[in-house]
């Protein structure tokens, strides 16, 4: 179309009335801008705005946008124009925009505006960049490393590609990628002090000592006394952490001792402080060093009011170390409640550590229902370390044994020992099982058996995995009676052995049997019937004190026992002060006494005792007296002396049945020869947790010469009768009980020249075991017996205390 010269002219007026308009509105904001540059922003920002409220015009917006975010007021930024439409903005506003929204915590808005600007411009490499870290800001790691790998595609691998790796690696706990990034960054631009300190501290965190001591000892002037203690404080946990792992108690001690370091410092800080105790608390009950790691941790909760989960799992190990398995299983049963997967965890499962509670605890059956439940979620196999095998998982493993166990401490030891030969006929080099069978054999009482069978574990196992083997061994000895030479070898594991259960134990059981021990008894009978008694003892007390043993296992005791009776309105007292020895003659012991009678008993005592184990099962004793313990008080009222000799044989099957039988001649020096014999059996009829149903029967009799005595002397008689005991036991806390029993026992008895009678008792008991090493018990019984064809009915009070000294 051809113009004509009127719309020309027109055409040009226009355009220039046009350009005369803008022309000062692109002056005012290139001015305001350069007054920016000179230092006055809040100035040239109140510029913008009015001229942008005045004008609209795009390029003031943009510059008011980029001047705001200068001036660190994202939201300010975001409020320019929150109406305007996306494609309404420049690539310049749309990067600053983006920028302004992510430094204002709203990733969404950010994204999409780096997003309009990544479909308008793919080859904007910042688009991308913006977006990986959005997206690594909303935790979308897939998405951020493949925008993170398109921006590296477009710009290479600049610094911001690698502060962008770093914060990814960051986030995503990838600790060795964040190292790689940083040293990256450092090599790049060694003079980048905040990334220097940044790549040491992770280093520290990594266990990576060598290189964060580089650069300590590099650049000592980028870091203060402070920074060397977190290496210090890292450099003990690591040893910690591999000691643990290995079961290495050197590897922990030497960490130990770095925490120590770092807690003793003047430069600590309150936060590595802080860290310090926790781990020190870790480290002290992997050594066993409970009441420490208990004290810290009480501390430590009454300054900050809760302790992290790991403290807590080693806070919950030195209570059960210390005996109060009641305090440590709530603390178990609320970090499983936190974290249900550290149950069944292969390194250290939790269920192990709240198993061991429950038992020491003895709610045995709330570890039944745990082992229950454990084993029907352990599979059959698991994969080993590196993913790819599969292996018989060691944790079910871990369960069929304690069920075993929990078997045998539930009082059912012969199913327990059963079940370990069935494991072994499948798995015969398996040292764990042979173990446990030295354990229950052990248990049972099968001294000779059980180290038969904790030989053959240590021969299954290497030289540093032994220790547990060897303590039971150990253990089984000294309870045989087999210290000469025994006792050597103790001494030697407590000063080397790795701190363990088992040497706990056997430390325990060391000082228990070697231990001083008081023994006070006393028995009151009170008799009503028609006829004489048998014995005359009203009140008979025993006082025994034995010293420590020595190393042979041989020990010294003194003892006084009290004979107070009436006979015919006259008050008879006699007793013995005596001395002994126990000498320990492995598989013999020899006992030898020597002392003098008291007030109607005053002739000297001597005594011998000679007792030899052939077996764990079968024992004889031999024993002889002169002016013999056993005297009655009315025949030392007529100043009648006796000497006794007495051989003895017993069988102990098991812990449950026990035979044995007895011959004795009691020689009285007024002509009367008494010649005795029994026979018993014991046998525990029922023990399930803390019920006990055992009986015990009795066969006897004797035969006297026909000699006129005050004292108790039929003819020939003989006696036959049985006792049933209940008892239940109430746990006090670890190693303390109360139980409380009933007897109750039926017999016969008949004498020459009489008619047989039955008899009978009824009894009521209880005992309290306050600590391991006090035990009272005391107990009332009615008793009906007959002597010379009438009946006499007793009530018998009895009381006995133990008290040893380890």
């Amino acid at each position: 179309m051809k113009l004509t010269p009127a719309a020309v002219l027109l055409l040009s007026l226009a355009l220039s009335l046009a350009a005369h308009g803008q022309a000062p509105v692109e002056t005012r904001r290139e001015a305001l801008v350069g007054q920016a540059d000179a230092g006055e922003l809040s100035t040239a920002i109140d510029g913008l705005e009015a001229l942008y409220a005045e004008t609209g015009a795009a390029s003031v917006r943009a510059d008011l946008i980029a001047l705001l975010i200068r001036a660190r007021r994202p939201t300010a930024a975001l409020e320019v124009c929150p109406g305007c439409p996306i494609d309404s903005l420049s690539a310049g506003e749309l990067l600053d925009l983006a920028g302004a929204a992510r430094d204002a915590g709203e990733p969404r808005r950010a994204l999409d505006y780096f997003t309009a600007l990544g479909h308008r411009h793919p080859e904007h490499a910042e688009a991308w960049l913006g977006q990986a870290l959005v997206y690594v800001d909303q935790g979308r790691y897939v998405l951020a490393e493949s925008t993170l790998k398109r921006y590296e595609i477009l710009a290479g691998p600049t610094l911001e590609a690698m502060e962008a790796r770093g914060y990814l690696a960051a986030e995503t706990n990838n600790a060795l990628a964040e190292l790689q990034a940083r040293q990256a960054l450092v090599e790049r631009q060694p003079e980048r002090v905040n990334e220097i300190r940044a790549l040491y501290r992770l280093a520290v965190g990594l266990g990576a000592s060598e290189p964060a001591r580089e650069l300590l000892e590099r650049q000592p002037g980028l870091f203060n006394a402070s920074d060397a203690l977190w290496l210090h404080y890292y450099e003990g946990v690591n040893d910690i952490r591999l000691g643990i792992h290995v079961d290495d108690h050197r590897s922990i001690e030497r960490g130990l001792g770095r925490l120590d370091q770092v807690l003793e410092s003047e430069d600590v800080d309150h936060d590595l402080g802080l860290l310090a105790e926790r781990d020190k608390i870790v480290a002290l009950a992997q050594l066993r060093r409970f009441t420490e790691a208990e004290a810290m941790s009480q501390r430590l909760l009454l300054q900050y009011g809760s302790l992290p989960n790991y403290v807590l799992r080693a806070r919950a190990h030195a209570l059960s170390g210390l005996g109060r398995p009641e305090q440590a299983i709530p603390i178990y049963q609320a970090i499983l409640h936190d974290e249900p997967q550290r149950g069944d965890d292969l390194s250290d499962p939790l269920y192990e550590g709240l198993f061991f509670s429950y038992t020491d605890a003895r709610r045995h059956r709330e570890a039944q229902r745990l082992l229950e439940a454990w084993r029907h979620a352990e599979p059959l196999y698991r994969r080993d370390f590196t993913g790819t095998t599969q292996i018989e998982n060691p944790n079910l493993q871990k369960v069929l044994l304690l069920d075993t166990m929990l078997m045998a401490w539930r009082g059912n030891e012969r199913e327990a020992r059963a079940q370990v030969d069935a494991y072994l006929a499948e798995a015969p080099a398996n040292p764990y099982l042979w173990q446990l069978r030295g354990d229950i054999s052990r248990w049972r009482g099968w001294l000779e058996q059980a180290q038969a069978d904790y030989q053959r574990a240590a021969s299954l196992l290497g030289p540093e995995q032994r220790d547990t083997a060897r303590h039971g061994e150990l253990i089984a000895r000294l309870q045989q009676g087999r210290w000469r030479g025994t006792v050597g070898q103790v001494r030697h594991e407590l000063d080397s052995a790795k701190p363990s259960v088992s040497r706990d134990n056997l430390e325990r059981e060391w000082r228990e049997q070697r231990a001083a021990e008081l023994a006070l008894s006393v028995e009151r009978s009170d008799g009503q019937g028609g006829g004489s008694t048998q014995a005359s003892r009203e009140w008979l007390s025993d006082i025994v004190f034995r010293s420590p043993r020595d190393d042979n296992g041989s020990r010294y005791y003194v003892q006084h026992r009290h004979q107070y009776g009436t006979f015919e309105e006259e008050s008879l007292r006699a007793g013995y002060v005596i001395a002994g020895y126990e000498w320990n003659l492995f598989p013999s012991q020899l006992t030898l006494s020597a002392g003098h009678g008291m007030q109607r008993n005053d002739e000297p005592h001597f005594g011998a005792t000679l007792r030899h184990d052939f077996t764990d099962h079968l024992a004889v004793t031999l024993g002889a007296e002169y002016n013999s313990l056993t005297t009655p008080l009315r025949a030392l009222n007529d100043d009648v002396h006796a000497d006794r000799y007495r051989a003895a044989v017993s069988y102990r099957h098991d812990e449950r049945r026990t035979l044995g039988t007895e011959l004795s001649l009691t020689d009285f020096d007024d002509g009367n020869l008494r010649r005795s014999i029994l026979g018993y059996w014991q046998e525990r009829l029922y023990q399930r947790d803390r019920w006990l149903l055992a009986a015990t029967g009795w066969i006897g009799g004797t035969r006297n010469d026909d000699v006129q005595a005050s004292y108790y002397n039929p003819e020939r008689d003989t006696h036959l009768s049985g006792e049933l005991l209940l008892e239940y036991a109430h746990p006090l806390g670890y190693r303390q009980t109360f139980t409380q029993g009933v007897t109750l026992g039926a017999g016969r008895y008949w004498q020459r020249g009489e008619a047989s009678e039955e008899t009978w008792s009824l009894g009521y008991h209880q005992r309290w075991e306050f600590l391991p090493s006090v035990s009272l018990e005391y107990g009332i019984a009615r008793e009906r017996a007959v002597y010379d064809g009438q009946a006499e009915h007793d009530t018998v009070l009895t009381g006995a205390l133990v008290w040893r000294f380890p």
